[in-house]
């Protein structure tokens, strides 16, 4: 009978062993609805379970009268890190039987920054992404406990292909995920530097042509092509100020004469009759006499 006993225990193990590994398989490549694990509460623990939520979730309202204030959305730190999974998973029952090793403990945020340092010296975001081999920008980055760098959607789409939880490049399980910003920053930080080097590059030609324009060059054929350009733009500028408008011109010749005619017509109306040859004779001997007169009385002054 104790023969019987101990044989029976020992199936009884073996056949507790194999359920345990079965279940941690199954865990372990996340098909968590075949696993043992979901179905092993009972229906007790599952209504207290409910009933526990239930008074959680309920809280006490006591109406003061007093108007309610009502709080704005919380604005988050974008910038901000955070762990995606802060907690472990439960154990399974081959892991309480010791027959593999239970996962590691969090994290803590000396070991995050250790983990990130490790992964800034390795020049990891740097780097493209080595899934997809695009540059991290502005999308989501997740770093890895084991020190590397993915897009945070490409690291999910590659533990929906794979149906695993490992790194991609050193393989490691069960790893811990952290939600870092040091791609997008570089990537900003190289977007300024690329803004800033065509705005000094603008800055810089920009100078340079006006003293091009200002300073005549030293080269022999320079400094003539430079003084024929000067010459040929100061022609143009002349040419441009004056108007080379022939009717406008012939427009204002015959203004003027028009207007001298009306003159001359209004006096001689004043005058009352036109001058003959006679009077224009008389009116020429005038001047001439006297200036004949203004002579020889200097003459005479300079004889006394």
């Amino acid at each position: 009978m104790s023969k019987n006993k101990g044989h029976s225990s020992k199936q009884d193990n073996l056949a507790v062993t194999a359920v345990a590994l079965q279940d941690h398989i199954l865990q372990d490549l996340q098909l968590r609805n075949l696993s043992i694990a979901e179905h092993s509460k009972t229906k007790v623990q599952k209504r207290e379970n409910r009933s526990k939520s239930l008074k959680r979730n309920t809280k006490a309202v006591i109406d003061t009268g007093l108007k309610k204030t009502i709080q704005g959305p919380r604005v988050e730190d974008p910038e901000k890190e955070y762990v995606l999974d802060p907690r472990p998973p439960p154990l399974t029952l081959a892991q309480k039987l010791g027959l593999f090793e239970p996962p590691p403990p969090p994290l803590s945020s000396d070991e995050w920054e250790n983990v990130k340092q490790r992964s800034i010296r390795q020049g990891d975001s740097v780097q493209p992404c080595p899934i997809c081999k695009e540059e991290f920008e502005l999308r989501p980055q997740v770093l890895l406990s084991c020190s590397h760098v993915f897009h945070r959607a490409c690291l999910q789409a590659f533990e929906k292909f794979t149906n695993k939880k490992t790194c991609p490049l050193c393989r490691k399980n069960q790893y811990q995920t952290r939600v870092i910003h040091d791609g997008a920053r570089l990537f900003k930080i190289k977007c300024a530097t690329r803004v800033q080097a065509c705005w000094r590059a603008h800055v810089v030609r920009k100078w340079y042509q006006d003293l091009r324009r200002k300073v005549p060059p030293t080269d022999a054929k320079l400094r003539r092509k430079f003084f024929e350009e000067k010459f040929t733009e100061i022609n143009h500028r002349i040419l441009c100020s004056y108007n080379t408008d022939i009717e406008d011109l012939f427009w204002e010749i015959d203004h003027c004469l028009a207007t001298n005619r009306s003159v001359l017509q209004q006096l001689e109306d004043r005058c009352g009759r036109e001058l003959t040859e006679d009077d224009w004779e008389k009116i020429q001997i005038q001047p001439a006499s006297l200036l004949a007169r203004s002579l020889e009385s200097t003459t005479e002054q300079k004889k006394r």
